[in-house]
């Protein structure tokens, strides 16, 4: 099959499947780990996949070739400013003129969150699917940025014009409201390790917290205070690493820590690539995931797959369903830093609690989100759109 995607990817991820890639060139992309793992899943099954993306520094169309992949990338402006006054048109209208242009090399394009990329998908009349990632009310109610009202209005057009939906979690699908298929988040199959034995032999504990901002829905604070809470009422040694482009040790959250005493044995990491994010997750021995809200939650699988226990969010949206209702994660309320101490404690004092949940946490991968059985659910699901318009 011949596949377009668009949407946000990262030239790096992908680089095995490219050719003749400068030093500049592996530095492009605006992320998308979940479209980077099915992108490579698709080219290992043996299809075609030509990627119409955007990046800040590409201020003309540019491409890169590798022998089933082609991605061609626009320009992407980093003035919402710019954007809000005309609804990121200069954006989409570059994505549906590449789509038009490749209209006879592809059997259908799958877009990637409902903005630019899926209005351009829309707008170029090709057979498509369009993924919905997030839930744009939610994030405007809690960010409270102008430029996401811009966002929400985009996301309303989508809903209106898509022809075939798609949702990472069936708590997504609830809350947009339309009828649509439902295919979770994939983890690349190379990923998935075993399960680990109890770190009993270890001096000290290290605990990730993963995130690539510090707003209030990834709950970093209820996280440092939870930490300070476990450190005062446990003898159990151990180190809190925040990783993420806003955990820098200047950032604006290390600041807080140390203003409020809670930075005893917290590191701030920053930004780390995601292929050696997941190398460095061999070294943790837990994630904590405060997160307050996910439509899916990719850094779950990502350190379940590394067979880390998890503790999670009961109420966080997608959580409790990527965590299979508390099988193979620990659940806690995330506004309550005791709870989330508790649970801390509980897992690092319990030998057969922390690899049962490991345990638990490969098998829930295995079964539910691994990269050769997701893609061939979306390839499964292509077919069945590309039959309506013939």
């Amino acid at each position: 099959m011949n596949i377009g995607i668009a949407g946000p990817i990262e030239v790096y991820s992908l680089k095995e499947h490219l050719n003749n890639l400068s030093d500049d060139d592996l530095t492009l992309g605006l992320g998308g780990t979940a479209i980077n793992t099915l992108i490579d899943g698709f080219i290992k099954a043996g299809h075609n996949v030509i990627v119409f993306t955007l990046d800040r520094r590409v201020k003309e169309k540019y491409i890169l070739q590798g022998d089933n992949l082609k991605i061609i990338f626009g320009y992407f402006r980093t003035s919402t400013k710019l954007k809000m006054l005309d609804f990121d048109r200069n954006e989409y209208k570059q994505i549906a003129q590449f789509i038009k242009e490749e209209e006879n090399n592809i059997d259908i394009v799958n877009a990637h969150w409902s903005y630019e990329f899926a209005i351009g998908t829309i707008l170029s009349d090709v057979p498509h699917l369009i993924t919905f990632r997030d839930h744009a009310q939610t994030i405007l109610r809690v960010v409270k940025r102008p430029y996401l009202i811009t966002r929400l209005l985009m996301n309303t057009w989508v809903k209106s014009k898509a022809k075939n939906v798609m949702f990472n979690s069936p708590v997504l699908k609830e809350r947009i409201g339309l009828e649509g298929f439902i295919i979770p988040n994939p983890i690349k199959d190379t990923y998935i390790t075993t399960s680990r034995k109890f770190p009993k032999d270890k001096n000290i504990f290290y605990i990730c917290f993963i995130a690539n901002s510090s707003y209030y829905l990834k709950n970093p604070i209820n996280a440092l205070k939870a930490f300070s809470i476990f450190q005062k009422k446990n003898d159990i040694r151990a180190e809190l690493h925040f990783i993420g482009n806003e955990y820098s040790p200047e950032s604006k959250i290390a600041q807080i820590a140390k203003n409020n005493n809670w930075d005893k044995n917290v590191i701030f990491k920053g930004d780390i690539k995601f292929e050696q994010m997941m190398e460095a997750l061999d070294f943790y021995d837990l994630l904590l995931h405060t997160s307050r809200e996910e439509s899916f939650g990719n850094t779950l699988i990502e350190a379940m797959a590394k067979g880390i226990p998890v503790i999670g969010g009961v109420k966080s949206g997608a959580v409790p369903w990527v965590l299979d209702n508390g099988e193979a994660g620990c659940l806690v309320d995330v506004e309550d830093v005791n709870n989330i101490a508790e649970a801390l404690a509980c897992i690092l004092s319990n030998p057969l609690y922390y690899e049962q949940l490991s345990s638990s946490g490969i098998n829930n991968l295995k079964n539910r989100f691994s990269q050769k059985s997701i893609c061939s659910l979306y390839v499964d699901i292509y077919n069945k759109i590309i039959n309506t318009y013939k």
